[in-house]
């Protein structure tokens, strides 16, 4: 059921390394507790139109993990600040360079909304 869906803008280098960050971000996840590696999903969406504020970065990323709903804050946060690790380390040399703005979200999917 988790979902790892990974925004990104067109200009920044490490999208030539989508595949592998997936699979990083999927390993991260799976490690986590109450996570079952079977049901993670992660895909990419690059953008080739977009617009920053003034004085932001040129570019960004942006991670959304979506799991269902329950767990202890905890839980989430731990999922948060690994996620997180795994983001800055991926788009080390955009943020090192001030070519992107990161950013990460933890989001609750609803059980009785939800369907697999």
């Amino acid at each position: 059921m988790p979902h790892i869906h990974l925004m990104t803008s067109a200009n920044l280098v490490e999208n030539v390394d989508v595949p592998d960050i997936l699979r990083y971000l999927v390993e991260t996840l799976c490690g986590q507790d109450t996570i079952q590696s079977a049901s993670v999903k992660a895909y990419h969406s690059m953008f080739t139109a977009w617009e920053m504020g003034e004085g932001a970065a040129h570019g960004f990323a942006h991670c959304q993990v979506s799991i269902l709903a329950g767990r202890p804050e905890s839980t989430k946060t731990a999922i948060a600040d690994a996620m997180w690790a795994t983001l800055r380390d991926a788009f080390a040399h955009s943020v090192e360079g001030q070519e992107a703005n990161l950013t990460l979200e933890v989001r609750e999917m609803e059980m009785r909304t939800y369907r697999k």
